[in-house]
């Protein structure tokens, strides 16, 4: 589907309110891959976050006459996206499922016959991806809106219920938290290296 045809998410949410319900089909082909995006950053499973997207989009469906239009459906839908994935976390009890157990070393990623500077790029990558994993879904969640989505601090007040300056603050720890996890890795692999 090209921007051409698609005729904006209001349309789609009358015509399926109206009882046109197959066309529920066009928001989620056009809302799908960042849904499931937010899901993954939060989880760390592509099982779960398909698992994740798929209820959102079924949450979503069943309220669609609840949508109040005050703010854009993408917005709405993340905030039952963002829920719906901070809940499946919490309730799996295991902690964090990391994506790795360990970042890869910097050496790994010059062994694939990458040059220095993607080497170091790709080992920078891991460890983020390493230290996102090790902190808390919520603190996920903030850091993959912010960094990742690139939504304004307004949008993600309203998608997490947090108010905006409580939200600087919490993204704030959220990268502080980030940094130190990142930092106790690689002196880990300073001592290891020796």
């Amino acid at each position: 589907m090209t921007g051409m045809d698609y005729k904006g998410d209001i349309f789609y949410i009358d015509q399926v309110t109206a009882g046109k319900v197959n066309l529920f089909s066009f928001l989620v082909d056009r809302h799908k891959d960042n849904t499931y995006n937010l899901a993954f950053r939060i989880c760390g499973s592509h099982e779960e976050a398909e698992e994740i997207t798929q209820d959102a989009f079924l949450k979503a469906f069943r309220s669609l006459k609840s949508f109040r239009k005050k703010s854009s459906f993408g917005t709405w839908l993340y905030r039952i996206v963002y829920n719906t994935a901070i809940s499946f976390v919490r309730s799996r009890k295991q902690g964090v499922l990391a994506l790795e157990d360990f970042p890869a070393d910097f050496a790994d990623f010059l062994a694939e016959n990458l040059n220095e500077e993607e080497a170091e790029n790709e080992y920078r990558n891991s460890l983020i991806n390493f230290a996102l994993q090790k902190i808390s879904e919520d603190e996920r969640g903030l850091i993959t809106l912010y960094y990742y989505d690139e939504l304004s601090s307004e949008e993600i007040s309203e998608i997490t219920g947090i108010s905006k300056s409580n939200f600087k603050v919490k993204l704030f720890r959220a990268r502080q938290h980030m940094i130190q996890i990142i930092e106790k890795e690689e002196k880990k692999k300073m001592i290891y290296h020796e």
